[in-house]
């Protein structure tokens, strides 16, 4: 059903690459690392000027990780890569009722989406402690017949997702996190409908954006971009970075 997609974020693909296994390595919480001149391990943290501050368009200074970042994503079929401050991004509990309200067929049925996620609070939190993001979108135009044609579209942003946060891992952003747009759909059936079974692909599996608590189009209009809902002759895919 189209209503539990909300067609609005991509989803990524991560192959087995030096730069995946670093993705797994923050999936399993660990911290980069390195010694200073006395031998203690100091956690490695980009500094202000190579993160470069983010502003509406690219963020000041155009720093090689989001060029890398971006020609990685065009080059995979992005149709847009917008770096936005935080502070842009707008977090609604209404958004998470709409879960529930009316019922989506993916709601307890699939491990990146509600109830198995953070409350919405607590992501708000989480959120303040990033110093930017990048909006993704993956359109494309209809007719999409059957309906179910529309998610070919969500599985390459899935995957343009993955990629990215992997790259933004290795330029030494070690809490990046990419969200992507609509329910995950790398597995056709969720192992949560299976009790006692873990998720099959826990480094390529990613919530999306709506699912945790975000609204999408209230964020995509203040970022300028495109987005439409429900879905009739266009569908702009979009996912978030953060970093």
């Amino acid at each position: 059903m189209l209503r539990c997609a909300f067609p609005l974020v991509t989803a990524a693909y991560v192959k087995s690459t030096p730069r995946s296994s670093g993705l797994a390595r923050l999936a399993c919480g660990l911290v980069a690392r390195s010694s200073d001149k006395t031998g203690r391990a100091v956690e490695k943290r980009p500094s202000a000027a190579r993160r470069g501050p983010m502003t509406k368009d690219v963020p000041q200074g155009n720093p090689p990780w989001f060029r890398r970042v971006k020609t990685a994503l065009r080059r995979g079929g992005a149709t847009e890569v917008r770096p936005i401050p935080v502070e842009s991004i707008v977090v609604d509990e209404r958004v998470r009722l709409k879960c529930q309200v009316p019922l989506c067929d993916s709601y307890g049925r699939n491990f990146t989406c509600p109830p198995f996620l953070p409350p919405v609070s607590e992501f708000r939190e989480m959120l303040s402690r990033f110093d930017g993001a990048v909006l993704v979108q993956v359109s494309a135009e209809g007719p999409f017949n059957p309906p179910e044609k529309v998610f070919v579209h969500s599985k390459k942003l899935h995957g343009l997702m993955n990629r990215a946060e992997g790259i933004a891992f290795a330029e030494g952003f070690r809490f990046a996190a990419a969200l992507i747009g609509g329910c995950c759909r790398l597995c056709d059936e969720c192992a949560a409908v299976r009790p006692g079974e873990p998720c099959r692909h826990p480094f390529r599996a990613r919530p999306s954006m709506e699912a945790m608590g975000i609204d999408v189009l209230a964020t995509l209009e203040k970022a300028g971009l495109p987005g439409r809902f429900p879905v009739r002759d266009r569908v702009d895919w979009t996912g978030l970075l953060l970093i």
